[in-house]
């Protein structure tokens, strides 16, 4: 059996631990409070917004177009905003979500701000809870950063985080900034070249050049080191539907957008770049260690596998 909110244990960074399990027991809730986390936010210049989070049904709804799962996320580009929205109703239960990212021209931040003290978003702020085991996350998460330091940061993996009319605001905003003017971005059908790049902590690296054809095709050119003298050297022609395959994620993962957005705070053991030129004299670098929605976090890491796996 566990010990629930037997004792409260305080670290020097205020930190409470409200519940946790015996020591040496598989599985259970784990869940911490931040008490100098602030339940009111001073500042009016947001920085980086990102909320997720399922919203739950019964048995016994009859609203087939009821929203039960909502993620949204807003952060600074260098030419704009990006922002990103993913819902799913009750008819698309057993359906992927879907989602729409933008590049847009407006600063949507403040309407956000408003938003956010206007659903209290605050009010749970420095709590975190997470029960090991479950088949699912059937809640989420809140991370909102302001200018002036400030953080709301909430998580539940067994219960929403989010009201439903609170989600239903979410989308509303989200969704009418998505139909507004979109920043410029290079016609990806423009591409000429693209560069990969990982620089690893050992010392060894992998560099590759896929420069596409006026047929439609591609060679790669790629250059690897390990942790041996030896560096490997190889040339490889890539076919026109692999190339399509490139330019559709490249698309779907919004990669030409991420110029300017902020890091994450954890690195990983090498640090990756892509950069694309187009023939318009464009370019456009981007890297793997970028704050962004769990469904765009992939694209560096796909076009990596084309450049520096496959060919």
């Amino acid at each position: 059996m566990f010990n629930l909110f037997k004792k409260k244990e305080k670290t020097d960074d205020g930190i409470v631990v409200l519940e946790k399990p015996e020591p040496n027991v598989c599985g259970g809730t784990h869940t911490t409070l931040d008490t100098k986390a602030p339940k009111q936010i001073t500042c009016d210049e947001m920085t980086l917004f990102c909320a997720e989070s399922e919203l739950g049904f019964g048995m016994n709804d009859t609203d087939m177009n009821r929203l039960i799962y909502v993620s949204a996320f807003a952060a600074a580009a260098d030419n704009g905003t990006f922002i990103f929205l993913e819902k799913r109703n009750y008819r698309d239960y057993d359906e992927p979500s879907k989602y729409e990212w933008a590049l847009i021209k407006d600063n949507i931040f403040p309407a956000i701000t408003e938003l956010v003290r206007e659903c209290d978003m605050a009010k749970n702020n420095g709590y975190h809870s997470s029960t090991a085991g479950l088949p699912r996350n059937f809640g989420g998460s809140i991370y909102v950063e302001f200018a002036n330091g400030e953080n709301i940061s909430y998580s539940d993996n067994h219960s929403p985080v989010l009201k439903n009319e609170d989600a239903k605001k979410i989308v509303e905003l989200f969704s009418c900034a998505l139909s507004g003017e979109k920043a410029h971005l290079p016609n990806v059908e423009n591409l000429k070249k693209i560069d990969f790049s990982e620089e690893r902590r050992d010392g060894g690296y992998t560099k590759a050049t896929l420069t596409i054809n006026p047929d439609g095709t591609g060679t790669n050119v790629k250059t690897s080191k390990y942790n041996d003298p030896t560096v490997y050297n190889s040339e490889k022609p890539v076919d026109a539907e692999t190339i399509e395959h490139i330019k559709s994620i490249i698309t779907s993962k919004g990669l030409l957008a991420y110029a300017g957005l902020p890091e994450r705070s954890f690195r990983s053991l090498s640090e990756k770049t892509l950069t694309f030129s187009f023939d318009t004299g464009e370019q456009i670098t981007v890297h793997d260690c970028l704050r962004l929605p769990n469904d765009l976090g992939s694209g560096v890491f796909n076009i990596e596998l084309e450049m520096s796996a496959k060919h």
